[in-house]
């Protein structure tokens, strides 16, 4: 008896990629990505667009964290560790159905998550060979952390004053009092959803994630990497406030196409991306420094 596949033409049965084999490493791969996608549909439902891009970037550090690992993974869980992994997981996922918006146990959801992988992956005492993902995946609930640990109103100020900065720079009159920066015809006040703490703590989790990744020797170079990532975010969303009060000074104010651009999330995230873009480029350049020269082409070699 033929298959529905069989009877299709020759050229369209060769462009239909063909279904993996049901082994244990590709089931367990297909439930880490079904796993992921539950906990980013959580994120995607109940949090901001920001929030639900940094947890897309975590889950995406974990893969490349074990990337090396793939290619001979063979899942092989001691009995304890299957009984256990089963529990966490099946605990986690009916969890994740039950979030709200202000539900602050969806950040330790990720790294419980991939506990219980692990533990469906391999025996209890060398979960260690997926330390690096689990750090990663715990840059979740460090990021909710780190956005309540840095204060709001001096963060606002300090926004303020760098915007200012970056419009007298360009040669604009600007006055900023306190948090609000004022230009001859119109201004903007940062409030705390706009002081850029979620870019920089955005940055900074990213940092911790390319050294994870891609780790780099000079300790000076981490320690540079490190203290860089919070000055790029800072940077870029004070020139996001700097652009708005363009806006409004230009008359684009509140509720025209220009200014939701830049203030809503779809603007927000543009520049977070611009952060993250300068700062990925300026890791690699650190991490190329450490890597040994290539060798020279056989067109290059003088003849003796």
């Amino acid at each position: 008896m033929t298959s529905l596949l069989d009877r299709l033409p020759e050229g369209l049965r060769s462009r239909i990629p063909a279904i993996p084999p049901a082994t244990p490493r590709n089931l367990w791969l297909l439930l880490a990505a079904a796993v992921a996608t539950q906990n980013l549909g959580a994120f995607q439902s109940s949090q901001s667009e920001h929030i639900t891009v940094y947890a897309l970037l975590v889950w995406g550090g974990a893969l490349i964290c074990m990337e090396d690992q793939l290619d001979d993974l063979d899942p092989d869980p001691d009995p304890l560790g299957l009984v256990l992994g089963i529990v966490l997981l099946l605990a986690v996922m009916a969890r994740t159905t039950l979030v709200l918006f202000s539900d602050g146990t969806l950040y330790l959801l990720a790294p419980l998550a991939g506990l219980a992988l692990a533990m469906l992956c391999t025996p209890l005492k060398q979960l260690g060979r997926f330390r690096d993902s689990l750090l990663c995946l715990l840059l979740i609930p460090a990021f909710g952390v780190l956005m309540k640990a840095i204060p709001e109103r001096p963060m606002s100020v300090l926004t303020a004053r760098l915007s200012g900065f970056w419009l007298s720079i360009l040669g604009f009159d600007n006055i900023v009092n306190d948090r609000t920066v004022m230009m001859p015809t119109g201004g903007v006040e940062v409030l705390p959803a706009c002081n850029g703490v979620d870019t920089i703590a955005q940055v900074i989790c990213v940092s911790i994630i390319f050294l994870l990744a891609f780790p780099i020797r000079s300790r000076l170079s981490r320690t540079l990497l490190l203290g860089a990532a919070p000055l790029i975010g800072l940077a870029c969303n004070t020139i996001r406030i700097a652009v708005l009060a363009l806006c409004v000074a230009g008359g684009q104010g509140k509720g025209t196409p220009m200014f939701r651009f830049f203030h809503d999330d779809l603007g927000s995230l543009l520049f977070s991306g611009i952060a993250i873009f300068v700062f990925g480029s300026l890791y690699m350049r650190l991490l190329e420094r450490e890597l040994p020269p290539l060798p020279a082409s056989g067109g290059d070699r003088e003849q003796i």
